[in-house]
């Protein structure tokens, strides 16, 4: 695999009327409502149990996936590598670690999720004025660099409760989407870098992991 430019680490904050009828009518009327309500009920019921064994399945899906998963110790944090996924140990260094899905290491162009370490200039309660800093810098760089792209932000938190922003990237021209995460500390952030270029949700879902179970040292 050979080592590709990426985008510089950036943000972008996102944010009746009643008829009268004859008695009989009106009886015959309540009782089909009530059938109707009570049939309605069932309906809502059987939804309601649907829905639950639903989420249960889905949990399970999730446990199972991520069994085999393992937690990763670097010089500033850890995080869990999803299930497939393994280090790129020739295209890493620097203190940038890549991953990528086993098996794919010497592919020239492989979906890949990198993570690293860097300083920036705000503290926490300062996040707001680095979110609007970085939105100046990533309009220059799409600008500069010519790109047919659109940007979504959106902000969370780490599972550990650190502030996160996420930032895609949608090309217009291809189904490739570039994804950072920043897990931000005073005056320091961690990314988490995610390239996939055709769509892969497996890719989406291991990022997406990486950067929720990240914990600072």
């Amino acid at each position: 695999m050979k080592k590709s430019l990426y985008l510089l680490p950036l943000m972008i904050v996102m944010l009746s009327a009643c008829v009268n009828k004859q008695a009989d009518v009106a009886v015959t009327a309540k009782a089909d409502e009530s059938t109707v309500e009570a049939t309605q009920k069932d309906e809502t019921t059987a939804d309601s149990t649907q829905k639950d064994e639903t989420t249960a399945d889905a949990t399970q899906k999730d446990d199972a996936a991520n069994k085999d998963s393992k937690r990763v110790e670097k010089e500033f944090g850890s995080f869990i590598v999803a299930e497939g996924f393994g280090e790129a140990k020739e295209q890493s260094g620097g203190g940038r670690y890549f991953y990528v899905v086993e098996g794919h290491e010497h592919d020239a162009r492989p979906n890949n999720i990198s993570i690293n370490t860097g300083h920036q200039n705000y503290n926490l309660d300062e996040s707001e004025k680095f979110a609007e800093s970085t939105t100046w810098q990533l309009n220059m760089q799409i600008k500069q660099y010519g790109m047919d792209a659109v940007v979504y932000g959106s902000s969370g938190k780490t599972d550990a409760g650190d502030i996160m922003y996420i930032f895609d990237i949608k090309f217009n021209d291809s189904d490739e989407i570039d994804r950072q995460y920043y897990i931000l500390r005073d005056k320091k952030y961690v990314m988490v870098f995610m390239s996939n270029f055709d769509g892969d949700e497996s890719v989406n879902k291991a990022a997406e992991l990486m950067a929720k179970s990240f914990e600072w040292k």
